[in-house]
């Protein structure tokens, strides 16, 4: 009952922080509560300048930021989990550097797929980066019988993806620079409804499966040695679990840039607030928290120095910096999974 109570509370929250970002989600103050609640139940505020507003530039983002965060904390817990270390996040696997160097390279090249699928430059470099990334830690995994060996090649290839950026920027000018680090910053407000559509879908997908793993996940937390007396297959489910990861993080990412620390930190406080690791929960709850700071950290982006937006990644720079502090303080009583 605790933890039904503590999933709707979550839902309503979420709910709240949703409606308040579409009535003060901005720096026009023309958008009235009763606009909003008309446009959510009727469909039209009976403005059509307003619904525009609403519908073009306020909820896009607040969609966005709500994608981004249930599934970067969904695949933080279930990496978490396959790694056996709270510090674990969806960039760990190096998926993330993958699509940096994707989308460095596109910049920095002038390499040009504007007629591919309708989508940015940035976002085909970043999908082409995610699958190389991909392959390659799918092929570690299945080589490699250890999955701390898993995790050190991955990070390892995150420095060489890094070393080829650095070597590309010491070549680019100085536009091209400054194109590079406002992708890097992050941020929830360039994506429209056709990406939000090809966004939906692919999360759906990974989350769903999520769930439907939650009974291999749950036997992971015991150990692989105890997994493998239940008779799971180690080795496939760990590709299937980074395989979902690289391919949810390769899917979103190129769209909002980097958004650090939320993969780190809902798992952890879901599981304080469900006081249970068992996935059938923490999923769930994992995902809400996510949705809750992510939309949270887009609010605070554009409303603490309005009518100027800090970066949602300086954000949860600050926070998730000072969250991963706390957690290695504590790493002696708190972080066992």
């Amino acid at each position: 009952m605790r933890k039904t109570l503590i999933i709707l509370l979550l839902v309503i929250l979420t709910s709240s922080l949703f409606v308040y970002g579409i009535f003060k989600g901005g720096n026009a103050k023309s958008i009235s509560m009763e606009d909003v609640k008309n446009f959510l139940l009727y469909g039209s505020t009976g403005d059509k300048f307003k619904d525009i507003l609403i519908w073009k530039i306020r909820i896009p983002p607040l969609i966005t930021a709500i994608i981004v965060g249930a599934v970067l904390s969904v695949s933080g817990l279930k990496l978490q989990t396959l790694f056996r270390n709270l510090l674990a996040s969806p960039y760990t696997t190096g998926i993330s550097s993958g699509v940096v160097l994707g989308v460095a390279i596109t910049i920095f090249l002038g390499f040009s797929f504007s007629s591919f699928l309708g989508v940015s430059d940035y976002v085909v470099g970043g999908w082409i980066g995610a699958a190389i990334a991909l392959v390659i830690i799918l092929f570690l995994a299945s080589k490699i019988k250890d999955v701390s060996g898993v995790l050190v090649c991955t990070l390892l290839f995150g420095y060489f993806y890094y070393g080829i950026e650095s070597y590309l920027i010491n070549f680019a000018d100085n536009v091209q620079i400054q194109e590079f680090w406002m992708y890097l910053q992050g941020s929830f407000s360039g994506t429209g409804w056709e990406d939000i559509k090809l966004m939906v879908v692919c999360s759906l997908i990974f989350l769903i499966s999520s769930y439907l793993l939650s009974k291999h996940l749950n036997a992971l937390l015991f150990g692989e040695n105890y997994a493998k007396s239940f008779g799971l297959n180690i080795k496939q489910v760990r590709i299937i679990i980074l395989f979902l990861s690289g391919f949810i993080v390769g899917v979103v990412i190129p769209f909002v840039g980097l958004i650090p620390f939320i993969g780190i930190a809902s798992p952890y406080i879901a599981r304080i607030l469900m006081k249970t690791s068992d996935h059938r929960w923490t999923i769930p709850a994992s995902m809400l928290i996510g949705m809750v700071i992510s939309l949270m950290c887009y609010l605070v982006s554009i409303k603490l120095f309005a009518p100027r937006v800090v970066p949602v990644k300086s954000i949860l720079d600050l926070l998730g910096g000072l969250l991963v502090v706390y957690l290695i303080y504590k790493s002696e009583k708190n972080m066992a999974l």
